[in-house]
């Protein structure tokens, strides 16, 4: 395999844990600059709702207290001159309007002119400036037609004449030598909030998302690099696996041609000598030789399933029927009706004969040890032109009426198991596939689809 292929597999493989970790990252960074916006915009506010404190305690007492006691007894030009104090911050800066309340609800004062000199129902901010308490809000406008006069919370200059538009309220005492406290109310636009939110998130953002994002394109190189040793390390497991496998077959070889070479000849010869003397022995004996001849048969036959078990010798040639019945023996023999549906197949290379046998002992294993089954299909069939060279595949199909297994179950390689693994990736590697179908209650499905030249 090259370095590329190793590559691009290792990075096949790895896919959905990189795919995680990389939607997990963006999700954190999301997360984080949400919640780095909602920081920064309350903590733009309360800087807002500070420095517009500051700026109204400093308009009511300097700019608006030496004027209003001329205001409110009425002296010529006195209210032009109050105006004129306060255009500029309606015009120039983010002062929207202002109000100068008593604590009836009485307007001394206000930049709506139709609210001027009226009583109306006064906020609870009112209240609590009188007293001499200073509150700060933000506050949002629901209409249009929001003035002072329907809605004494909302401002009403024409800067606020948007549906839904917010503001910055602040109310602060305002004190008169020889008059009754008032309540000083000044509304400001609220973009100040937004500059400054804006301003926060540039400079602190890039220090929080920066070194996150670089943690990230760190985490996908290890995590890559970690998915491919592991990849590895299940690799050379399996490769382990398979040449023990492979050794095992060997042996199974070895052992049978011992049986075929050995025991089972010496018993076939002691059958023919005992064959060859059964008629000189005296009829009392007779039934006891009957007896040992059946028993030298028995034990000649078993032998030959065990060699066949241990390593079928029909593979050899291509053809599977004859191993795949011996496979089935005991499954019947347990009481299991094994219908067996062998198509005439073509000459098979020995790796797919040898694949398509281990899968079906495999699955004929599991069937005897965990199914519960009492029937057992197992059918066999070619697909594809039969030319040299054309792709044609071969088809094993093993179904049975068992219990049952949850495919989450199937993959047991943690506890110990992997015959199952085994010969899945042995059908892989010889492009073919193998597909299991199984649910509780439901019996399972085993279809195994090979090429006939690997």
């Amino acid at each position: 395999m090259s370095t590329d292929h190793h590559k691009r597999r290792t990075l096949r493989i790895a896919g959905p844990e990189i795919g995680l970790i990389v939607g997990f990252g963006a999700l954190v960074l999301v997360v984080v600059g949400l919640a780095a916006g909602v920081v920064s915009q309350s903590v733009a506010q309360q800087q807002a709702l500070r420095e517009s404190g500051r700026e109204t305690r400093a308009l009511a007492n300097v700019v608006v207290a030496p004027l209003l006691a001329a205001y409110l007894d009425d002296r010529t030009g006195s209210a032009e001159a109050l105006d004129q104090a306060l255009a500029y911050g309606l015009t120039q800066g983010p002062l929207a309007d202002v109000t100068i309340w008593q604590e009836d609800g009485y307007v001394v004062y206000s930049t709506n002119s139709a609210a001027a000199r009226r009583r109306l129902t006064p906020p609870p901010e009112v209240a609590e400036a009188v007293r001499g308490t200073p509150t700060s809000g933000v506050v949002r406008t629901s209409a249009a037609t929001d003035t002072p006069t329907s809605r004494p919370l909302a401002p009403s200059s024409s800067s606020g004449t948007s549906s839904g538009q917010a503001y910055v309220k602040v109310y602060v005492p305002l004190a008169l030598p020889d008059r009754p406290p008032l309540a000083f109310g000044a509304y400001y636009e609220y973009q100040t909030v937004t500059v400054v939110t804006q301003e926060l998130l540039s400079r602190f953002l890039p220090l929080i998302l920066v070194p996150l994002i670089l943690l990230q394109l760190i985490q996908i190189p290890a995590a890559l690099s970690l998915a491919g040793r592991l990849r590895r390390k299940e690799d050379e497991r399996a490769q382990l696996f398979t040449r023990a496998l492979d050794v095992s077959d060997r042996e199974r070889a070895r052992f049978a041609a011992d049986l075929h070479d050995g025991p089972i000849q010496e018993l076939a010869g002691v059958g023919y000598a005992l064959g060859a003397v059964a008629p000189a022995v005296p009829a009392p004996q007779a039934p006891m030789m009957e007896r040992i001849q059946e028993a030298v048969r028995r034990s000649v036959e078993s032998l030959r399933c065990l060699m066949t078990d241990l390593y079928p010798p029909d593979l050899d040639s291509g053809t599977l029927a004859q191993a795949i019945n011996t496979l089935a023996q005991p499954l019947r023999e347990a009481g299991v009706d094994v219908d067996l549906e062998l198509d005439q197949l073509p000459e098979l290379e020995r790796e797919t004969a040898v694949t398509l046998y281990r899968v079906t002992r495999e699955v004929l294993a599991n069937v005897e040890k965990h199914a519960q089954a009492t029937h057992v299909t197992v059918t066999t069939s070619t697909d594809g032109e039969p030319a040299p060279g054309s792709g044609q595949r071969v088809r094993l199909v093993v179904t049975d009426n068992g219990v049952g297994a949850d495919p989450r179950r199937l993959d047991r390689r943690r506890e110990g198991h992997l015959g199952l693994r085994l010969v899945i990736d042995r059908v892989h590697n010889a492009g073919g596939r193998l597909t299991i179908d199984s649910a509780p209650g439901r019996g399972t499905r085993v279809e195994t689809e090979m090429p006939v030249q690997p």
